[in-house]
């Protein structure tokens, strides 16, 4: 098919019936916003959700899967709230999965939002009739119905199939094997070998839980994920979301900013002389640069106390009673947990355009409107923010789809919109590298002032400079959904000013605060100067790479966490390090920059010559790296699910 639903007279047309009918799909946390803004331009809205009753993957109840027991958001109150239904606790926490569907449940109430959506509808194609129409085809109490709409919105999100990578002999296994999403507690594993793999949010979080109570817990990780947090200075980890953050170093987007950190935090590692804790040997190895970053560090507690095993290497093969890792490591086991994401599933869509979207999120203006598609199918709330939280995105989004189904807003033609596409999906690529599978990963601050500018809601400097305590928190304080209706349409000024004041700018002392907010300001001059020099050495990733040593015992003196003991050639290779995990660490470093194969790792009693034998191997080929390159010997056993 080609571009009907695009251009000039699809313009004309709409412009003819300004009042829409809009279909949206699923009255989870994107489509009651989406209903909210969309009633509010008075178009005709008809939602369809699945369940019988709000919330989406927040909707918990017996038999229904994907909501663990004892999940708390990773996400602050204020950062899982809607500018137009504030939290109403002025300090900042973690609401619980109920919390949160209970807070779900008072915004649909507040604009009477459930009076647009049938509940138990599950719909089973979207077809295009002609280039200003939609048929919706749903099922509903086993009967098939069929509505014609003018405009669709995908909020139904992605977690609905689970993504199952393919693994060698996994018939061969004779024990569980089961996805995250099937998981609600872990009484199930009490007392059993298990492994668990992926070390997403969820993965994390689940593999805490399974150790405390199993026999033996092994995590599997193709490589150390970044991460942040839960509690920073006492505060939840966003407290300083703020601009003046994302003005400073601290977040800025080059790689060469990036390793300039990472070399940074290497440096203070190596000169720490006392032992070290797992939190401190992930954040070496990990990659210092451009990825989601996963806030749930409570499973560190189990590293270091014994109860949870981690190793960086692939599954290479299953057996009867457990797994053979890629660096020869066999782990029996009776249960495996695969928290390996979902699937992104747009089949019931009949449209070509849904196959780009399908590849890349980022095909689409702000992760959400296909050029071919235009206003016409849309998809919101699609995104993974680095900080912050999707109500906020969301809600910007739908607000931009109402604006644009109102006529208030237009779309650039067909090839400006293309060149626009393109352009911010170069820069999301960029800075998400790292993670090139997980294509709804985007920038919080980026993706939220790019849409706040489209929609005319974005304040300036001279809207709140002349409010000192405003302009303090506008810039200081967290980057709340608020303040992006202090200008533009539909805002509410007085409310929004209030509500900014109101949230304190982080939970410590002042001096701690004033401290780091000082450091922020300091670092936005560096930062700027940055990124005019950053392109000239991002080129050349050698600028900043580590140096590279022939024997193990020069790695470990100059690149790892101490001093090595004396170890002469005959030192089996284990029994250099004090704990396993330290040795499992040390493995991946010398796979990661040293390109060491794992399966060199595979013979029973290794010798340290026969770790410089190998060094020596791969200096003498020649074989180099950059420093920010993702190992693909580690991750090609898996599917990209494994990596998150």
């Amino acid at each position: 098919m080609k571009d009907q639903l695009q251009g000039c007279e699809s313009d004309r047309k709409m412009a003819e019936h300004p009042m829409m009918r809009v279909a949206v799909i699923g009255a989870g946390l994107s489509g009651l916003v989406t209903i909210k803004e969309l009633v509010e331009e008075n178009q005709t809205v008809i939602c369809l959700e699945r369940e019988d009753d709000i919330g989406g993957a927040f909707y918990a109840k017996e038999g229904k899967a994907g909501i663990y027991n004892q999940l708390h958001l990773t996400v602050s109150n204020y950062f899982m709230s809607f500018s137009s239904l504030q939290p109403k606790e002025r300090l900042r926490r973690y609401w619980t999965a109920k919390e949160y569907w209970q807070y779900l449940n008072e915004f649909a109430e507040k604009y009477s939002l459930r009076d647009y959506i049938r509940f138990g509808c599950t719909v089973e194609s979207i077809t295009p009739i002609d280039p200003y129409t939609w048929a919706v085809v749903y099922s509903q109490n086993g009967k098939e119905k069929k509505e014609y709409v003018d405009s669709v919105a995908i909020c139904q999100g992605k977690f609905s199939k689970p993504k199952i990578p393919e693994l060698k002999d996994i018939k061969k296994f004779k024990g569980t094997i089961h996805h995250s999403y099937d998981y609600k507690s872990p009484e199930a594993y009490r007392d059993k070998e298990v492994v668990c793999v992926g070390i997403g949010e969820s993965g994390s979080d689940i593999a805490h839980q399974i150790a405390k109570v199993s026999r033996s817990a092994h995590l599997i990780t193709t490589r150390p994920k970044a991460m942040i947090p839960r509690f920073i200075f006492g505060d939840t980890n966003d407290a300083f979301s703020s601009r003046i953050l994302h003005y400073s170093i601290a977040l800025s987007n080059s790689y060469f900013d990036a390793s300039l950190k990472g070399n940074l935090f290497r440096f203070l590692v190596r000169n720490r002389r006392k032992k070290i804790s797992s939190k401190r040997v992930w954040s070496y190895l990990g990659r210092n640069g451009f990825e989601f970053r996963n806030k749930n560090d409570v499973f560190f507690q189990d590293i270091d106390n014994g109860k949870l095993m981690v190793h960086f290497f692939g599954i290479d093969r299953f057996c009867q009673d457990g797994i053979v890792l890629q660096d020869g490591t066999k782990i029996q086991c009776t249960d495996v947990m695969l928290s390996t994401g979902y699937q992104n599933q747009f089949d019931i869509i009949k449209h070509p355009a849904v196959k780009d979207v399908v590849r890349s999120f980022r095909n689409n203006l702000f992760h959400m409107i296909h050029p071919s598609l235009r206003e016409s199918l849309v998809w919101i709330g699609f995104v993974r923010p680095d900080v912050g939280g999707v109500p906020t995105i969301a809600e910007l989004q739908a607000r931009f789809f109402a604006k644009l189904l109102a006529k208030k807003l237009t779309l650039p033609e067909h090839a400006k919109l293309r060149a626009k596409v393109n352009k911010l999906k170069k820069e999301e690529d960029f800075q998400f590298n790292d993670e090139p599978h997980l294509t709804e990963n985007t920038r919080y601050y980026h993706m939220t002032d790019s849409i706040a500018k489209a929609l005319g809601v974005k304040a300036k400097w001279y809207h709140v400079i002349f409010d000192p305590r405003l302009f303090l928190c506008y810039y200081l304080g967290s980057l709340v959904a608020c303040q992006f209706r202090l200008v533009g349409p539909n805002s509410f000024k007085k409310r929004a000013k209030r509500f900014i004041k109101s949230v304190s700018l982080a939970g410590t002392s002042m001096k701690t605060r004033l401290m780091i907010y000082a450091a922020m300001a300091l670092g936005s001059i560096p930062c700027a100067v940055l990124k005019i020099v950053a392109p000239w050495f991002e080129a050349n990733q050698k600028v900043l790479s580590h140096k590279r040593y022939n024997s193990l015992e020069e790695i470990l003196k100059h690149q790892w966490f101490k001093q090595a003991k004396k170890v002469d050639g005959m030192t089996e290779f284990r029994s250099i390090f004090g704990s396993a995990y330290e040795h499992e660490g040390f493995k991946y470093f010398l796979v990661d920059k040293y390109n060491i194969a794992p399966s060199n790792f595979s013979k029973q009693s290794l010798l340290v010559s026969d770790v410089n034998q190998l060094l020596n191997n791969v200096q003498c080929s020649g074989i180099r790296k950059p420093v920010n390159q993702s190992n693909e010997q580690t991750l090609d056993s898996l599917s990209a699910g494994i990596r998150g």
